[in-house]
């Protein structure tokens, strides 16, 4: 009758093995009943599903694109938000006043970071703050390395190093010469199908 008992923990009702499923929903019962080399009969599909996993896990990695020299994921959304910001370079370069400004949301706003509410500005202050500095460079250089970019709804925060120098038209107090090596961030909030400048620019 023992044999019996035990025979009954490893088969269901009709004479057919019990399943995975089954024998986890059942865990209490059937290690009651499981003859002594059960573990080991389970041990091996639980093995082999573990390792399903690892496997699926690294396969997508080593499947995932970035964009060339960074770790950013390579998608769509990504790539509008890069050709942007890129399009805001490309533009401060030739000093493009227009083109700039019509990267820009008319909810633009800029936090100098001081005590101070008479140096932040918005949209109108933009055109302004833009035309005055960009008139003031004779020469400009304007690299932008991308480090990270996070999206939250319809916003980004893309975190990028700049590394550019340039050069004024007129000699003012301090050096003719300036240059930029700094960490920066832009916000951008996506408007139907394009994205634009929230601050940072």
């Amino acid at each position: 009758m023992g044999a019996t008992k035990r025979q009954k923990g490893s088969l269901n009702g009709s004479g057919t093995r019990v399943t995975l499923l089954e024998w986890f929903v059942h865990s209490t019962s059937a290690l009651m009943f499981a003859p002594e080399r059960r573990p080991l009969e389970i041990a091996v599909p639980i093995t082999l599903l573990v390792s399903l996993l690892i496997w699926g896990t690294v396969a997508g990695c080593a499947h995932r694109e970035y964009f060339p020299g960074t770790t950013i994921v390579r998608s769509d959304e990504n790539r509008k938000i890069i050709e942007t910001v890129e399009k805001y370079r490309q533009r401060l370069l030739t000093r493009n006043t227009v083109g700039l400004l019509a990267l820009a949301s008319q909810k633009y706003f800029e936090d100098s970071g001081t005590p101070r509410s008479d140096d932040d500005y918005g949209y109108d202050g933009l055109k302004k703050v833009l035309e005055v500095r960009l008139q003031r460079v004779k020469s400009l250089r304007y690299e932008i390395e991308y480090r990270n970019i996070r999206v939250t709804g319809d916003q980004a925060e893309v975190e990028v190093f700049l590394d550019g120098s340039f050069e004024l038209a007129a000699a003012e107090a301090g050096d003719r010469y300036r240059r930029v090596n700094d960490y920066h961030r832009f916000l951008l909030e996506r408007e139907s199908d394009e994205w634009k400048f929230l601050a940072g620019m």
